[in-house]
C-alpha cells in the first residue's frame, strides 16, 4: 500500500516533469505541420496537379495552434495540451481516412495517438483509450459493409473491403497492447529509477547535512566548532572587521560533577551551558561563540571595550538555570575567563588561542575566578618555565643540585640542635633559581620522584660530614614532597638506602606538609607509622597554613610541629597572635610534640618565644641557608 502510494506520488511528479517535454514536442509538431501545409502548395509552384486546400488549411491551422500553446507555456493546462495533440491527431486520421482511405496517413496518425496515450497518460486510462482509438478503422469498415461509405475507384479496391478495415483495427489493437506493454515496462523502470534516485539524493543530502554537522558543529553543545569559528572570523576580517576581543571560558568542576553524578549528567550540564551562551549571544550579531570541546568555550566580541566585558562577565551567572542550581550540583558552578584583544595582542587565531591558554593557566595557578587578560609577561614566564623544565631534566640526570643547610637553634642554650636541608639550583643563563620557582615546575613536569631521590641521596651521603661538623646529636630535616611520600615502596626505598650508607635512621627527620594528606589519610598513617618504627622522625611542616592540620594531628602521630611563619610575623606587636601561638604550643605539649618556630628574623620575636614552651627556632636571625660542602 505504501509502495503503491509512493509510486503514484512519483507518477504525478513524472507527469509534471513531462511538461517541458510536451512543450518541446509542441514546437516540433508545429514545425512539421507547417512543412506539411507548405507541401500542399507544391502544385502551385510546379504547375502540375491541384492544390489540396482542405489539408493546407487544416495543417496550417494545427501548426498555429501548437505554436500558440508553446508560446503560452504554463498558462495552458497540461491536460489541455495533451488532449489538443490527441484530438488533432484523431481529426487528421479521420480526415485522412475520408479523403484517402487506407492509402493515407490515417493509420500512422492513430499509431502516433496510441504512443501519446502511453507516454502522457496513466497506465490503465492509456490502454483503454488506445483500444478505443484502435476501433476507428473498424467503424469505417462497418460503414463500408452497410454501404454507408463509398470510396472512389482510384483509391483502390481494398478500401471497399470491410475485412481490410477490420484488419487495420486488429493490427492497431495488437500494436496498442505490445507498445503499451513495452512503454509501461520502460516507464515503470524509469519511475522506479526516479524513486531510487530521489531517495538516494535525499539520503545523500541527509548524510551531507550530518557530515556538515559533524565537521562544523560540536556534537554535544551544538555550537560551532573551532573550524567553523575560524572560518566565520576569517570571513569577518575579509569584510573589514579589524577590532575585537576574544574570550576563553573554562568551566570549573566538571570532573567532580562527572564523578558525583555520572558522565551523562556532566554532558547535560555542558549542553545546557552551551545553550545559555547561545541565548546570551543570539540577539548580538557582533558576538560569535564556539565550543573548543570538553569544558572550554570561546567568544569573539566586536564593538565593545574591556570595562564593558569585565562588567558583563561579573554579571554573567550560570547558576540561574534549574538544572544548574547549587542545590542540585552540590556547589555553585564556577568558571574562569581569559581574554585578549585582536589584533593588537595576536593577529592569528592559533596565536589567539595559545595566548588565551597562557592567561587561563595563570588563572588556574592563582585560583583566580572570572576574567584574566593576557599580558606579554605571562608568555615570557611560560617560555622561561619551558626552558627551565628542559634544564631541570638534565640537572636531575647529572646531579647538578646543591644542598644548603639552615640551622635550628635552641634559644635557651644558644646551641645548634638541627639542620634543615634545602635544595639549591643555579643555571648559567639565569643564575640562582629560587626553590619557589623550580619546585612547582618539577612538580608539574612529573619529575618530583627522581628529584626527591636525588636530594635524599645527596643529603644522606653528606650526613657523616655534618655529624663531624655539628656533633652526633644533630638531626637532619629533609622536606619530602607529597608525591614522593606516596610513591610505591617509599619506606622500603628509604630504609634500604640508609642501610647501604650505614646511616642511623634516628638522625633523620622527614618534614611533610598537609598537602600529602588529601584523600590519602589512611595510607599516610601506615607510612608514618612504618617510618617511626624504623627510627625516622616525622614533622608536620607549615602548621596553620592550611585548614585541616588539627584533624591530621588527631589521626597521625607526629614527632614535631613546625609553626608556619605567618603565625610568627606579628607576635611581637599583636597580643592576639601571641595568644594563638601560646595555644598552639600548649596543644603540641599535650600531644608530646616538639615545636619549632620558623621564619624568625627579629629579636622581638625571640623575646616573645621565650615566654612559651617553643624554644627551637629557625630563621635568618640566626642562620641563612648555606652550601657547606660544594
Amino acid at each position: 500500500m505504501i509502495t503503491d502510494k509512493r509510486n503514484y506520488v512519483y507518477w504525478l511528479k513524472f507527469r509534471k516533469d513531462t511538461g517541458p517535454l510536451l512543450r518541446s514536442f509542441l514546437i516540433a509538431a508545429s514545425g512539421l505541420f507547417l512543412v506539411a501545409a507548405t507541401l500542399h502548395l507544391t502544385p502551385y509552384f510546379t504547375k502540375s496537379g491541384e492544390i489540396d486546400f482542405i489539408f493546407f488549411i487544416v495543417n496550417l491551422g494545427i501548426s498555429v495552434l501548437f505554436l500558440l500553446e508553446y508560446l503560452l507555456k504554463n498558462k495552458v493546462p497540461l491536460i489541455f495540451r495533451v488532449f489538443t495533440l490527441i484530438g488533432t491527431a484523431i481529426f487528421i486520421s479521420v480526415l485522412s481516412f475520408f479523403r484517402s482511405g487506407l492509402l493515407g496517413t490515417g493509420e500512422i496518425s492513430l499509431a502516433f495517438i496510441i504512443i501519446s496515450f502511453f507516454v502522457f497518460l496513466p497506465p490503465i486510462p492509456s490502454l483503454i483509450s488506445a483500444i478505443l482509438i484502435s476501433i476507428v478503422p473498424a467503424v469505417f469498415g462497418i460503414c463500408v459493409y452497410f454501404s454507408l461509405l463509398f470510396f472512389p475507384e482510384e483509391l483502390g479496391i481494398r478500401n471497399q473491403s470491410p475485412r481490410e478495415w477490420y484488419f487495420k483495427s486488429v493490427s492497431l489493437i495488437i500494436f496498442s497492447i505490445l507498445s503499451g506493454f513495452l512503454i509501461q515496462r520502460l516507464r515503470a523502470k524509469l519511475i522506479k529509477n526516479i524513486i531510487y534516485l530521489k531517495e538516494s539524493r535525499a539520503k545523500i543530502l541527509k548524510s551531507n547535512q550530518h557530515i556538515d554537522k559533524l565537521a562544523f558543529y560540536d556534537s554535544l553543545t551544538q555550537l560551532p566548532n573551532r573550524y567553523l569559528f575560524e572560518t566565520s572570523i576569517h570571513n569577518r576580517i575579509l569584510k573589514g572587521q579589524k577590532d575585537a576581543f576574544v574570550l576563553l571560558i573554562n568551566i570549573k568542576g566538571i570532573k567532580v560533577i562527572n564523578a558525583l553524578h555520572g558522565i551523562g549528567f556532566g554532558d547535560q550540564i555542558l549542553a545546557l551551558i552551551g545553550n545559555i551562551l547561545k541565548q546570551y549571544s543570539s540577539e548580538r550579531p557582533d558576538i560569535l561563540i564556539a565550543s573548543l570541546g570538553g569544558d572550554e568555550f570561546i567568544l569573539w566580541i566586536e564593538n565593545s571595550s574591556r570595562p564593558r566585558i569585565e562588567d558583563a562577565i561579573i554579571k554573567f551567572d550560570l547558576n540561574n538555570n534549574q538544572t544548574l542550581t547549587p542545590d542540585r550540583l552540590g556547589h555553585r558552578l564556577q568558571y574562569r575567563v581569559s581574554g585578549i584583544h585582536f589584533p593588537t595582542e595576536a593577529n592569528d587565531l592559533d596565536e589567539v588561542i595559545r595566548k588565551l591558554s597562557i592567561a587561563m593557566n595563570v588563572a588556574r595557578e592563582n585560583s583566580i575566578n572570572h576574567l584574566v587578560w593576557f599580558e606579554p609577561e605571562m608568555e615570557k614566564k611560560i617560555e622561561r618555565e619551558q626552558k627551565l623544565k628542559n634544564q631541570l631534566e638534565k640537572a636531575i640526570e647529572s646531579n647538578e643540585f646543591k644542598i644548603a643547610y639552615q640551622e635550628k637553634v635552641d634559644i635557651k642554650t644558644q646551641t645548634v640542635v638541627g639542620l634543615e636541608a634545602l635544595a639549591r639550583w643555579s643555571v648559567n643563563d639565569y643564575g640562582d633559581i629560587s626553590p619557589e620557582e623550580f619546585i612547582p615546575i618539577i612538580t608539574k613536569s612529573e619529575l618530583i620522584v627522581p628529584f626527591g631521590k636525588n636530594i635524599f641521596q645527596k643529603v644522606v651521603n653528606q650526613i657523616p660530614k655534618l655529624l663531624t661538623s655539628y656533633g652526633n646529636e644533630i638531626k637532619i630535616s629533609i622536606n619530602i614532597s607529597p608525591i614522593f611520600f606516596l610513591y610505591p615502596n617509599f619506606n622500603e626505598y628509604v630504609i634500604e638506602y640508609l642501610k647501604e650508607q650505614s646511616i642511623d635512621p634516628k638522625v633523620l627527620i622527614f618534614e611533610i606538609t598537609e598537602d600529602v594528606f588529601i584523600d590519602e589519610i589512611e595510607t599516610i598513617q601506615k607510612i608514618v607509622s612504618s617510618l617511626r618504627s624504623n627510627g625516622i622522625s616525622v614533622s608536620l611542616d607549615d602548621f596553620g597554613k592550611g585548614y585541616s592540620s588539627l584533624h591530621y594531628m588527631q589521626k597521625i602521630q607526629f614527632d614535631e610541629l613546625k609553626i608556619d611563619k605567618s603565625f610568627l610575623d606579628d607576635i611581637a606587636i599583636s597580643d592576639r597572635n601571641f595568644l594563638l601561638l601560646e595555644s598552639i604550643c600548649h596543644l603540641a605539649d599535650s600531644l608530646g610534640l616538639k615545636t619549632i618556630a620558623e621564619g624568625i628574623e627579629r629579636e622581638e620575636q625571640i623575646h616573645r618565644l621565650k615566654k612559651t614552651s617553643c624554644h627551637i627556632v629557625q630563621g635568618y636571625l640566626y642562620s641563612k641557608p648555606m652550601i657547606l660542602f660544594e
